[in-house]
């Protein structure tokens, strides 16, 4: 059994997977599998492939092709620059990159990888549609390839740094943590699941595989757009999401007054404000809070039905999960106690993708270190903040040093520190203190342009501040807490042009 036979057992013709309003029915989806599959396979020695797109249904297909040849697929953000793209090119070593023209142009002599333009492999005019019968007939014939435990997706930690850690699964963990997900919110195929977050990430392939193995609807949205979003919840009759908590701090007055009505919503990236909570559940709204990372899955969950006295945690640490929390000293802490939260579960990755040094250093005693401060109290765990320097935007980790790394090498800064401030819909938003050596008109769109050929757009400041100095201690080290302060007591609104798009 692998993943693909597992979608092939739960195949349903009458339902659905739409991308951006573009409807694919399973069998054109399998047929599109098959046909990719007998291509690379042509291809010999394949073992690792990369793919960079802006096309999510191409990186749907090919999750089940790695699946069904055994391949390791290596998924990249398409918002990544081509330096970016390069580095993990040459980091991963890939047999194979899948690429998109509309996004970059990669030639031959990139690497010694096989260099293939999507369009090659999803030619539609030389796909040839079978039906499901034969394709499944000639599979029990032919396959029985086993490969839950071999290495399957690398998918890079949300940061957007060129150096984020890669993460590597296998088919057994994620069906694992398909199960889990179908268990802890009783999801069943009768319900439609929707996505906006991006495919190449692991929240949105933990909402891909939950519909696509359990042979249901699956809808996929790049961008948030709330007339849209009614439209399509009313079309196709949405009974089940995760969103960042972002999305749903933004939905929350529509679901109250009726405009939207989802059946389930679960909230996850960052924590959800206590406030819309408890304005949730006060109007009987069915929603959740999950915690955990792409390293270890889920590992608590708040629930509308939870006692309103828990409301302020992240939920109820779950069944064969251990939750313990480390001190600065390195021991175990009792209840209430802050600090560092561990984690054992048996939903964990394998490892970072080609660095055991770095997965070892991960663990202390067996538990997976998190990175994330907070303390348990009665089995419920309560998370307070994230890493020192770390801008959580929107569920993605965000680090300044590569933003100030180019900063500092723009012709007129001085120098930059970059921090993160309280945003109503982001969370945080980036900002940049600089020292410039001349102020002009138009700064901040001079230094964006500037920023956009060198890092992620995620990374790119919401607002800049012009300053004569930064502050700094004894030993010439920007004091970012003291910025932080100053700038979040005047409460700039940065995402409100943003929210009034959108909204």
């Amino acid at each position: 059994m692998n993943l693909y036979l597992f979608l092939l057992k739960n195949y349903d013709k009458k339902k659905k997977l739409i991308y951006n309003d573009k409807e694919y029915t399973y069998l054109y989806f399998i047929n599109l599998i098959e046909h990719a599959s007998k291509y690379l396979c042509k291809l010999n020695k394949l073992k690792k492939i990369l793919i960079i797109t802006d096309n999510p249904f191409y990186i749907s297909v090919l999750y089940f092709v790695a699946a069904r040849c055994g391949y390791t697929l290596i998924t990249l953000n398409k918002s990544l620059s081509k330096k970016q793209v390069l580095e993990q090119v040459n980091y991963s070593k890939p047999d194979c990159i899948i690429f998109s023209k509309k996004l970059l142009k990669i030639n031959k002599n990139t690497s010694k990888s096989i260099v293939l333009d999507e369009e090659k492999i999803f030619n539609k005019s030389e796909i040839k549609i079978d039906n499901f019968y034969n394709i499944k007939k000639n599979l029990d014939i032919k396959y029985k390839n086993n490969f839950l435990k071999k290495d399957y997706i690398v998918t890079f930690s949300s940061g957007t740094t060129f150096k984020p850690k890669p993460i590597l699964f296998t088919q057994e963990i994620k069906l694992k943590r398909y199960y889990h997900i179908k268990n802890l919110y009783n999801v069943t195929k009768k319900d439609n699941t929707l996505s906006f977050s991006p495919l190449d990430h692991s929240l949105g392939q933990r909402l891909f595989f939950l519909a696509t193995l359990s042979g249901s609807n699956f809808l996929y949205f790049d961008n948030y757009n709330f007339l849209n979003l009614r439209k399509k919840i009313k079309k196709y009759n949405i009974t089940f999401t995760i969103l960042p908590s972002n999305y749903l701090h933004m939905l929350k007055d529509h679901l109250i007054t009726k405009k939207i009505n989802i059946k389930k919503i679960v909230s996850a990236a960052s924590s959800l404000d206590s406030s819309d909570k408890e304005i949730l559940k006060e109007n009987n709204i069915r929603f959740y809070e999950m915690y955990g990372a792409s390293e270890i899955g889920t590992v608590s969950s708040l629930s509308f039905k939870s006692s309103k006295k828990y409301i302020n945690s992240v939920g109820k640490v779950l069944k064969n999960i251990k939750i313990k929390i480390l001190s600065e000293k390195k021991k175990f802490v009792k209840e209430k106690i802050p600090g560092q939260i561990l984690c054992k579960t048996p939903l964990k990755f394998k490892e970072y993708f080609n660095n055991k040094f770095l997965t070892k250093s991960n663990y202390f005693k067996g538990y997976f270190m998190t990175g994330d401060i907070g303390y348990l109290k009665r089995d419920h765990l309560y998370f307070l903040s994230r890493k020192k320097d770390v801008i959580i935007s929107s569920g993605i980790n965000i680090y300044p040093s590569d933003i100030e790394r180019e900063l500092n090498r723009h012709p007129n800064i001085k120098e930059s520190a970059v921090i993160g401030l309280k945003d109503i819909f982001f969370g945080e938003v980036v900002f940049a203190v600089c020292i410039v050596h001349k102020k002009k008109n138009d700064m901040q769109l001079n230094l964006n342009n500037y920023l956009l050929k060198k890092i992620s757009t995620k990374q790119i400041p919401l607002g800049y501040s012009f300053v004569k100095k930064l502050p700094k201690s004894i030993f010439g080290k920007v004091l970012k807490k003291q910025l932080k302060n100053e700038y979040d007591e005047k409460k700039l609104d940065l995402s409100k042009k943003i929210r009034l798009i959108l909204n």
